[in-house]
């Protein structure tokens, strides 16, 4: 018996776990030579199952489903993050304002005792003496005007962000809607179905998923872009007959 024989032996006691593993690792290693005798080898069954036009629309509804899903999903995460950060508007703008008037007042302190010394003064400089009182009483009446400067410049930064915010907000709600738009068209005219529907039949709290975002795009008054729609709509529409092909079988 030859090794090619024996070869041949041990292909066919592999079990279908084994066979798929194998080849899995063949077509990783790009060894094609190995992948076409495992995929050859593998034993042949019949089957008696329920109908291709039936189970493929299943099959292609929850992959383009899911397809979708994840693709919209990726751009909603990144607007839940903007949430997020904006929650934490409030303790940022706390810390930053009283790390510059901290600062603010070491530079004057340091400042005032600079020019106090060098004018042959000795202790501490006006306003900066060290009874609450004196400090008080000599203050710089400047300073109130200049941490309302410094105050106004925090609120401006963070004006600043939170239009950068939004504005990334808006661009990645309109992309998902244009998502969910090309879905929503899909079910609508290939499945006659209710987007909504499907959602609920296969994942239900994607549904309510899609009705936050519906939600939000409401809120932003925003509308899909329509060029993004066509675009989406091609790729699940060129998707779909793959799955639908033995519709084609039942009148032969």
């Amino acid at each position: 018996m030859s090794s090619k024989d024996g070869l041949g032996k041990l292909y066919d006691r592999l079990t279908p776990e084994e066979r798929f593993r194998l080849d899995v690792l063949a077509m990783a290693r790009g060894d094609e030579e190995e992948s076409e005798h495992l995929t050859s080898t593998c034993p042949k069954r019949s089957y008696t199952m329920n109908e291709v036009a039936f189970t493929g629309r299943w099959h292609g509804a929850l992959e383009l489903t899911l397809m979708t899903l994840l693709d919209l999903r990726a751009c909603m995460d990144k607007v839940q993050m903007i949430d997020a950060f904006r929650v934490t508007f409030p303790y940022l703008r706390g810390v930053w304002e009283n790390d510059t008037h901290e600062a603010y007042f070491d530079g004057h302190r340091s400042g005032s005792s600079h020019a106090w010394s060098k004018a042959g003064n000795e202790g501490e400089p006006p306003g900066w003496e060290r009874d609450d009182e004196g400090a008080e009483r000599n203050a710089d009446p400047a300073i109130e005007g200049d941490l309302d400067e410094i105050s106004g410049r925090a609120e401006e930064a963070l004006s600043a962000i939170a239009g950068g915010l939004e504005k990334l907000e808006r661009e990645f709600t309109q992309e998902a809607l244009a998502q969910w738009s090309a879905y929503r068209g899909f079910c609508q005219e290939k499945l006659e179905l209710e987007a909504m529907k499907l959602l609920e039949a296969i994942m239900a709290p994607a549904a309510e998923y899609m009705q936050g975002l519906e939600e939000r795009a409401s809120r932003l008054e925003l509308e899909p872009d329509s060029e993004s729609v066509e675009e989406y709509r091609a790729i699940i529409d060129n998707a779909w007959p793959s799955y639908v092909r033995g519709a084609t079988w039942r009148g032969r």
